[in-house]
């Protein structure tokens, strides 16, 4: 019954920044405790937003998500997110578009 709470929660933050993500992806393995998504696409315009960097993402991938969620002990232990290699490939912006965006 908690995970009906906590999962919705989580998929917000997670979806935010990660394309193609299903609900259901996380559902399944978060009972467990443990769910671990592997190859994932982030959202590039989402982390420009976030960042304002003078660069612009080309591409930008996880190689591994992994969300740890203590049930039993979830008021006194934090729910731990871990990403395990994170590629990005940048371009610096020309001087213009960097001074417009400011």
């Amino acid at each position: 019954m908690l995970e009906s709470y906590v999962t919705p929660l989580l998929m917000s933050y997670v979806h935010r920044y990660i394309k193609n993500l299903k609900p259901s992806d996380l559902q399944l393995s978060l009972w467990g405790g443990d769910v671990v998504l592997s190859k994932l696409d982030l959202r590039l315009d989402v982390l420009e937003q976030e960042l304002k960097l003078p660069f612009t993402f080309l591409s930008g991938h996880i190689h591994e998500l992994r969300i740890h969620v203590p049930w039993t002990k979830l008021s006194s232990e934090a729910v731990v997110i871990t990403i395990n290699t994170m590629e990005c490939i940048l371009k610096l912006r020309d001087a213009a578009t960097v001074s417009h965006r400011r």
